[in-house]
């Protein structure tokens, strides 16, 4: 009771103490490694996910599982999660200094955690569960053998996914800055230069369309060839990383845009402000990675992406080309390591007669004010969307033919999810429990995750598109996850 007493003490103490610190600088001998190999990376800080950031490293684990993970420094297991998707099992672990370290994808905890764990599921019955505690409960010191690698949740490939947060924001910080090795002498690889027309006045070689630029290179050099402009534009990249003696691809660190030598934009990744993941979308061409899947970053910063990545954003990264002009367009990539890759794109200003500006149009639609409740009826069905689902205000089409609801809009990325209610009146009491909301894709239909009350219908989603009511008579299917069958 003694010791324990005397921990609970000397870690309020410090954690006090770094409260008081008005500046935080991170320690880059303060946390040791996870693992007990040499540390070799499959994914990076702020790499671009689906609708997120990467919120850590994913760190080798030479492919397989079964490798013992330790705490990086002293401090207590503030949180336990198992889960069979995201994280899978994962352990917290709040540290005095005020930063809280996350081992994710973990295939068991140590013995006495493991024994907490399994105990707590029998009693409930459950298997997904999470659990608070205090500092006295399960205190750790570095070096402490605390859990097992693995591969849960939404893992998939063995490895282990580490984070350094901020206790008190849940802020993310890139674990490079703690000192971790970053062996890379390889520069950042540009895939593609788009150009982007950004008002009605502007225009890419006389068209008011996005353009892809042809890309050449010489060693870290890349060139475009002169383009003609007008009006206000911007560019977007298509950029990544490589490391030293691994053949994973990895996100960008650093991307500045300059404009005949002066910088205009600049977005760092050290830091990833907790509830930005949703500006992700804000941050890549949305439209085109919908119809092609690739990311191109931009590199203008739109009102509404509020991101706070930007060390520097002199209008906004909007360039302005005046007829006559010659602009010199630099985009200088940087990787942790500080190798860099230079993109020069060479621009006249023209002022040309400008073709007709390719728009996608609703045959019908009302004006939708993002920042206020929205909500479209029909017949049999209706659509609510809470304040803020957009990021903008837009034009949007509900309508109802037969059985299908169509809820349609300019592609664009929803900020948060809105509501489908339908109306099962057609459907008998004996087939009620087998009625669901359904999107429609292609020739497919996908379950949207309703539940009924009486006859009506409801499902929370976050993308736009077909929706019908339909019937699901088919039982699920249960896969054992760890166990290839059941002994005696």
């Amino acid at each position: 009771m003694i010791k324990k007493i005397s921990f609970l003490l000397l870690y309020f103490s410090a954690t006090l103490l770094w409260a008081q610190t008005t500046h935080r600088e991170h320690p880059t001998d303060y946390f040791a490694s996870p693992l007990d190999i040499p540390l070799s990376y499959a994914g990076n800080f702020c790499e671009l996910r689906p609708n997120h950031f990467h919120g850590g490293m994913d760190i080798k684990t030479d492919g397989k599982q079964g490798l013992n993970v330790y705490a990086t420094a002293d401090g207590y297991i503030s949180c336990i999660k198992v889960s069979t998707y995201s994280y899978g099992k994962v352990m917290y672990i709040d540290h005095p200094n005020g930063y809280t370290t996350v081992y994710a994808h973990l295939q068991k905890f140590a013995p006495e955690i493991e024994k907490f764990v399994k105990e707590q599921q029998y009693k409930a019955e459950k298997y997904e569960m999470e659990w608070d505690f205090t500092p006295t409960d399960f205190p750790v010191k570095k070096g402490d053998w605390i859990a097992v690698s693995g591969n849960t949740g939404g893992s998939a490939a063995p490895h282990l996914h580490y984070e350094i947060r901020d206790t008190q924001t849940k802020n993310a910080y890139n674990p490079l800055l703690f000192g971790y090795p970053c062996p890379d002498d390889l520069s950042p690889i540009i895939n593609q230069v788009v150009a982007y027309p950004l008002d009605d006045a502007a225009a890419i070689e006389g068209r008011q369309e996005k353009k892809a630029l042809y890309l050449a290179k010489e060693k870290n050099d890349y060139h475009t060839a002169k383009i003609t402009a007008q009006g206000k534009i911007g560019i977007g990249i298509k950029a990544i990383d490589k490391m030293t003696g691994t053949y994973n691809t990895f996100g960008v660190y650093k991307v500045t845009l300059s404009v005949n030598g002066a910088p205009k934009l600049s977005y760092t990744f050290d830091e990833l402000v907790s509830g930005e993941d949703p500006y992700i979308n804000t941050l890549i061409d949305f439209p085109l990675f919908v119809k092609t899947g690739a990311r191109v970053q931009l590199l203008y910063k739109e009102p509404y992406n509020k991101l706070s990545n930007y060390t520097l954003a002199e209008n906004n990264g909007v360039i302005e080309i005046q007829d006559g002009l010659f602009y010199i367009i630099t985009v200088e990539v940087e990787d942790f390591a500080h190798n860099k890759s230079t993109i020069t794109i060479p621009i006249e200003g023209k002022k040309e007669v400008l073709s007709p500006k390719a728009e996608e149009t609703l045959s019908k639609g009302t004006l939708l004010v993002a920042n206020r409740d929205n909500m479209y009826k029909t017949d049999q069905a209706s659509v609510f969307f809470p304040e803020n689902t957009f990021f903008h205000d837009t034009y949007i089409e509900v309508q109802q033919k037969g059985d299908t609801l169509s809820v349609k809009a300019p592609i664009q990325p929803l900020k948060k999810q809105y509501t489908l209610v339908f109306n099962g009146d057609k459907y008998s009491e004996v087939e009620l429990p087998y009625v669901c909301i359904a999107s429609v894709r292609g020739k497919g239909k996908y379950y949207q995750g309703s539940y009924r009350r009486d006859k009506i219908l409801t499902a929370r989603v976050k993308t736009l598109g077909n929706f019908v009511l339909t019937t699901d008579k088919i039982p699920p299917v249960v896969k054992p996850l760890n166990f290839s069958k059941i002994k005696n």
